[in-house]
């Protein structure tokens, strides 16, 4: 089940097969292109920074698909995994005398990806894209946010990108609730304050509701360095300030607790809503409400808490649902974990957490100085966004993980006409190899339309389905896409010091939080020191600049 929830974490749109095309006119088709098979066999090599520790990017069936379709062996030589993957690429970019002919994945921002184009590390796609169908087809689809998005400051494009227009990422900083315990210990009412949040989190502590004599609940878990925005204190200080920052979220944040509000850019960790989150989330920890695993372990270590017998957890935080279950309940869900609306502060703050699409995503797909072929690795970037590579980088084998399928079936998601449909039985299968790429590495074409299409079962489960749902509760509480500060792809000069600024400031404040929290600072006594390393770390320039990089795209 853990392996459906990686799964079915970023369902990409996966369109429908070219034959289905002329009975479906309102699907519009990626296909494979013309430039594939090659005549004789060609070798690339990638490096790729994979934050999902425990699913492979080498070892795949990815690159089995990739050779029988283009004839082209692709080469994982290398894969950055953990915390620190993209430093531990950017060091091997300065030191090693070879670079691999492509980058699949790097999680660079804008500003780094425009200075290792300005260097000459990364070169140009622009030679190649007009020769990209499905790169031509995407500019229409998407609409000119597509190319400008991947633009930087110099006119070049340098990294192919990929398309994952996904309502529920939107608002993927979720709350899951215990609905068993709710009811027993609420009466069924679910928290809509930050304080009967507290409230339900110390009867689950003291009231001992799984009855087996022992206080051995865990009122509130979730986890900061794995997972899938589990990291708690994203949704919980949307009561006290605004926050689009996840601690350790897989997706890609552009200047990590920046927000936008009538033109004007805030930093929210100097402000005094962020006091009062961590004054809130000290009080949690402190009486032993929010677990004290929350900052050590890993996405196995939280699953096993989850899993427990007898049940032992209460709240927990994830983009996911905690527990999916194999059949519905008497109430028509597929869980006994509620997914809980953002809570109202103390001031009556009431917001969730808000992203917004951009086409650069992961910075995926780059050719390196040192590529022998550049021409045959853009197009296998072009194939790899098709239909059939959509499909495959997030399933696996056709006819094995999926299969196309037509409206005679069924709907898709939010009624839409389904295009293609997922077995999970597949995943108890004994592979050899891992069946498809993590979400994070891949180069998909995942517009809105083809991701509606996942075929909704009348009698099973769907993951999409089911996150569209939280994510409409969860729009009533937005502060909008215009409050997301924007991927700006920054001049070479203001490059250099965002890239030195953000890596400092977003470290040490994410530090600063788990001191906050834990006890170690006090966010009465410590507060101005606090500020004035930030300071110090250069946070007033840093925010000047990213006011005035904003006022550029207003002009």
């Amino acid at each position: 089940m853990r392996r459906l929830l990686l799964l079915l974490l970023c369902l990409m749109l996966l369109p429908a097969p070219p034959a289905a095309a002329e009975e479906n006119h309102a699907v519009q088709i990626l296909g494979n292109g013309s430039f594939f098979p090659l005549t004789g066999p060609e070798h690339l090599t990638a490096w790729a920074v994979n934050l999902q520790e425990d699913k492979s990017v080498s070892n795949s069936c990815v690159q089995d698909w990739i050779l029988e379709k283009t004839n082209v062996s692709l080469e994982i030589v290398r894969e950055f995994t953990g915390s620190d993957a993209k430093r531990q690429l950017n060091l091997s970019i300065e030191t090693e005398k070879e670079l691999p002919d492509i980058l699949l994945c790097t999680h660079w921002t804008k500003a780094e990806c425009s200075l290792y184009g300005a260097r000459g590390i990364v070169v140009p796609l622009d030679p190649w894209l007009p020769g990209c169908e499905n790169w031509n087809r995407l500019n229409e689809i998407c609409g000119e946010a597509h190319q400008r998005d991947l633009t930087m400051p110099d006119g070049h494009i340098y990294c192919f990108g990929t398309v994952n227009e996904c309502f529920h990422l939107l608002h993927q900083a979720r709350m899951w609730v215990y609905q068993p315990w709710i009811d027993r210990l609420c009466g069924g009412k679910l928290p809509e304050t930050t304080e009967e949040f507290r409230e339900y989190l110390r009867r689950v502590a003291e009231q001992d509701p799984n009855g087996n004599g022992e206080a051995d609940e865990i009122p509130l878990t979730g986890q900061l360095h794995n997972g899938w925005a589990a990291d708690p204190f994203t949704f919980l200080s949307n009561g006290f300030v605004h926050n689009n920052t996840i601690f350790g979220s897989t997706n890609q944040t552009v200047a990590s607790g920046c927000y936008i509000e009538e033109g004007i850019v805030h930093c929210n960790w100097t402000e005094e809503g962020f006091r009062e989150a961590l004054r809130y989330m000290n009080g949690l920890y402190r009486t032993g409400l929010l677990h004290g695993q929350v900052f050590t372990q890993n996405s196995r270590q939280l699953e096993a808490r989850i899993k427990a017998e007898p049940h032992l957890v209460g709240a927990v935080a994830g983009g996911y649902f905690p527990v999916v279950l194999d059949e519905q309940l008497p109430d028509g869900s597929w869980s006994e974990w509620t997914c809980l609306a953002p809570l109202s502060g103390p001031e009556g703050l009431r917001l969730s957490y808000q992203s917004s699409y951009d086409y650069f995503y992961n910075c995926n797909g780059l050719i390196t100085r040192d590529c022998r072929n550049p021409e045959i690795a853009a197009q296998l970037f072009d194939i790899l966004a098709g239909a059939e590579g959509t499909l495959v980088q997030n399933y696996g084998q056709e006819g094995i993980d999926w299969a196309w399928c037509g409206a005679e079936e069924g709907y898709g998601v939010d009624h839409a006409d389904p295009i293609y449909r997922f077995f999970p039985e597949s995943l108890d299968l004994e592979r050899e190899k891992s069946p498809n790429w993590p979400p994070d590495v891949q180069i998909c074409s995942n517009f809105e339309k083809f991701r509606n299409g996942l075929l909704v079962p009348e009698a099973g489960f769907n993951g999409e389905a089911e996150l569209w749902k939280c994510a409409e509760l969860y729009e009533q509480y937005s502060p909008g896409p215009e409050s997301v500060y924007p991927n700006i792809a920054f001049s070479p000069e203001e490059t250099q010091k965002i890239i030195r600024y953000q890596s400092t400031i977003e470290q040490y404040v994410e530090q600063s939080v788990i001191d906050f929290v834990t006890g170690y600072m006090d966010p009465d006594s410590d507060w101005e020191a606090y500020l004035s390393m930030l300071d110090i770390q250069g946070q007033k320039d840093y925010h000047r600049l990213l006011q005035e990089a904003y006022d550029r795209t207003k002009q």
